[in-house]
């Protein structure tokens, strides 16, 4: 304990206390401590562990792969590009094939018809020489050749050629060359000529054929290229959660290529990951900021509400982080982003909850590997949570709210896993299960979170101020038996106070339970206040004015002791404190004025310590007290909606010039539209009731005297 005392006061003279005094520093220190937080959360991943492993080695422990990943395979896609490009190729046309070709056919020919060399010539020799020059001319060709007369010859020449432009006037490529030849063959050996000259034409022909299409270098090594950049790279998938190696089997090169893309075998920080997600953290915190401080500058300037909405976004990212370390896709749906929602909603408002929910939604998306379907999954359940508890009543909502986001989220997941392939049902079971176990997750977690939160932050929520409402509550029940009149008073109030701020759009419930308590002061004197006098003995007969006052102003400064006792919200003790303002007390004022003759009396004696009004509801509070304590004074009995509105609006006015009503927000509209429903609810309660005749009232008289005489 004295080690401990020691470190407060240490604190608070440290530099970091009196920085934190500051609001606004405090706002920065908070915003900075929060995008930490949640900085540090979404790029956990992005910061790989080291795992040392070789390709044929035998793996000593399972290896699941912390997120979801999609990398190249850059054997296989090197592998495919190159059979990609292997299959290209552009020929253009060889114009000197069909001049070469004829020229060595004409060329074999005239050596055969001239007779003279080929006696000159040996035989042998001629016929190496013939193969040397020509290629596979067969020898059976040659004799045939050799031995044929020149008019044999000239008409042999004559068909070479001509078959042979025929087949060149087409494209030959070099894999269409045996085609070609075989062509040629087929259409020699169909000519009505003798069998040795339609054989040695097959040779001759076959032997000089030539693909007329060659390979365009240049154009093919372009056109590769081309085709090898729009090749589609090989990609391989690994799941979150997936089993990369088990324990026991033999890493292979596949195991290693998945092991470095996701920064395990030779860990990588993801440095452009981290700055995305960095980037995006702020755009978002940019943007809710500048809502609050433009559209909601009661929340912006609320430092409590700022730092409740902050912490709302890290327990549901905490939530979806723990949740993440099971590694199974379908528990992914049972992230309860729909706590923030109503808790939000509930202690709150409905517009904030829904920006939250946005916030959330998009931040629990990249928690997941920038899962966004899941971000719209989580906006649909906070919509729903915010639909179901936006005029929720009492505590029970709060799981209806939980059941009706299991069933949307159930169906909803249900819809998402019939658009996509599955293929067993318990691939479509386990996440509509994780979509109801939501719910159960989303009661369990607002019923638990919401008195801690309240009480943590001066929050108030609807359910606790319907619960404060309830006349078994001890301070009302104290108030109705000590101090009936202003019990009944405040009931009144209550309605009035209602009515008005539900027309003007303020807090309708925070008005009437308010009202409800604004006078529980009066319990420790009840005697001392008109509403609980009944035509009595006045005790302020027998006291000065000053005292009088003392005890008429006390009443504040003990409902607001009585409130702190009972652990009241906040809100409920400000309009205690708030609801007289700082008002006159007029009567007791007057007549010190008038009992004192050396003019001692100071104003300030008899005026309410204050503060003035800060709320709507503790303005509206206001007004009704003095308006129905003024209509009841005047006990109107003859039809009086004009003089009770005349009466109303002369009290706001006065409330209004004196400056009563300076510190909160209301407008002249909306006291026009409040002092029009003062009179509509005062209207009904001091309405013109009929007289009964006297000769009905005697016979009812009458009626009661035989009921008694009988009854002796």
């Amino acid at each position: 304990m004295f080690k401990l005392t020691i470190l407060k006061k240490w604190y608070r003279k440290s530099f970091m206390y009196r920085l934190l005094q500051n609001s606004r520093y405090r706002k920065v220190f908070c915003a900075i401590l929060f995008f930490l937080i949640v900085s540090l959360i979404l790029t956990l991943d992005l910061v790989p562990s080291k795992i040392d492993l070789e390709a044929g080695k035998v793996s000593h422990s399972d290896v699941e792969a912390p997120r979801t990943i999609t990398f190249i395979d850059e054997e296989k896609t090197s592998e495919l590009k190159k059979m990609k490009a292997k299959s290209i190729r552009i020929y253009e046309e060889d114009v000197s094939v069909n001049k070469r070709v004829k020229d060595r056919i004409i060329s074999l020919f005239d050596l055969f018809m001239d007779k003279k060399i080929l006696k000159e010539t040996k035989y042998q020799k001629l016929i190496s020489d013939i193969k040397d020059k020509y290629g596979p001319i067969t020898d059976t060709t040659i004799k045939t050749l050799y031995e044929a007369p020149v008019e044999d010859l000239e008409e042999l020449k004559g068909i070479s050629l001509g078959l042979m432009e025929e087949q060149l006037q087409r494209r030959i490529l070099p894999k269409d060359l045996p085609e070609a030849k075989d062509e040629l063959a087929e259409k020699a050996l169909e000519l009505d000529l003798s069998k040795k000259y339609r054989l040695a034409l097959v040779n001759i022909l076959e032997t000089f054929v030539e693909p007329n299409m060659k390979l365009d270098v240049e154009q093919t090594q372009k056109r590769r290229q081309e085709v090898m950049e729009q090749v589609e790279p090989e990609t391989i998938t690994v799941r979150k959660g997936e089993i990369i190696v088990r324990k026991g089997d033999v890493v292979t090169k596949d195991d290693i290529k998945a092991l470095e893309a996701l920064g395990l075998q030779k860990p990588q920080v993801n440095y452009l990951g981290i700055v995305g997600v960095i980037i995006t953290i702020i755009i978002l915190m940019v943007l809710v900021g500048l809502y609050l401080n433009y559209y909601k500058p009661e929340i912006w300037n609320d430092h409590k509400k700022v730092v409740f909405l902050e912490l709302m976004v890290i327990i549901i990212l905490v939530m979806g982080k723990i949740i993440d370390l099971f590694q199974k896709d379908y528990l992914l749906y049972t992230v309860p982003v729909a706590v923030a929602s109503i808790l939000t909603t509930i202690l709150i408002s409905t517009d904030i909850a829904i920006i939250l929910t946005i916030f959330i939604s998009f931040l629990v998306g990249i928690l997941f590997d920038f899962n966004f379907s899941l971000a719209v999954i989580g906006f649909i359940s906070g919509l729903v949570g915010i639909y179901s508890t936006s005029k929720i009543t009492q505590r029970g909502d709060l799981n209806r709210a939980a059941l009706n986001i299991g069933a949307v989220m159930a169906i909803t997941v249900l819809g998402l896993s019939f658009n996509r392939s599955f293929y067993t049902w318990m691939e479509v079971i386990r996440p509509v299960g994780a979509g109801i176990l939501n719910g159960f997750l989303v009661a369990i977690f607002a019923n638990g979170l919401l008195p801690f939160l309240e009480n943590s932050f001066d929050l108030t929520s609807s359910v606790r101020l319907l619960e404060l409402a309830n006349p078994s509550q001890p301070l009302l029940k104290k108030l109705l038996v000590n101090a009936q009149g202003s019990y009944n008073h405040s009931l009144l109030v209550g309605n009035l106070a209602e009515t008005a701020a539900d027309n003007i759009g303020a807090d309708s419930l925070l008005a009437r339970v308010g009202a409800y308590y604004h006078d529980i002061g009066k319990i420790k004197r009840p005697y001392f206040f008109a509403d609980n006098q009944f035509g009595g003995e006045n005790p302020h007969d027998k006291l000065k004015p000053n005292l009088s006052a003392l005890i008429i102003k006390s009443h504040v400064k003990d409902g607001v002791e009585l409130a702190r006792k009972y652990k009241l919200p906040k809100p409920i003790i400000d309009i205690i404190e708030q609801h007289h303002g700082t008002n006159l007390i007029s009567y007791f004022y007057q007549e010190a004025l008038s009992d004192d003759k050396h003019d001692n009396i100071k104003e300030s004696d008899f005026r309410y310590d204050g503060p003035k009004p800060q709320s709507k509801e503790a303005a509206i509070i206001m007004l009704a007290d003095i308006v129905e304590a003024a209509v009841r004074s005047k006990n109107f009995k003859k039809s009086n909606h004009n003089r009770i509105e005349g009466l109303v609006r002369e009290m706001i006015k006065e409330k209004l010039i004196e400056g009563q009503l300076d510190e909160c927000d209301l407008t002249l509209k909306d006291l026009d539209v409040i002092a029009r429903s003062f009179v509509k609810v005062l209207t009904g309660v001091y309405h013109h009731r009929v007289e009964y005749p006297e000769n009905l009232l005697k016979e009812i008289k009458k009626g009661d005297s035989n009921g008694k005489s009988r009854d002796k």
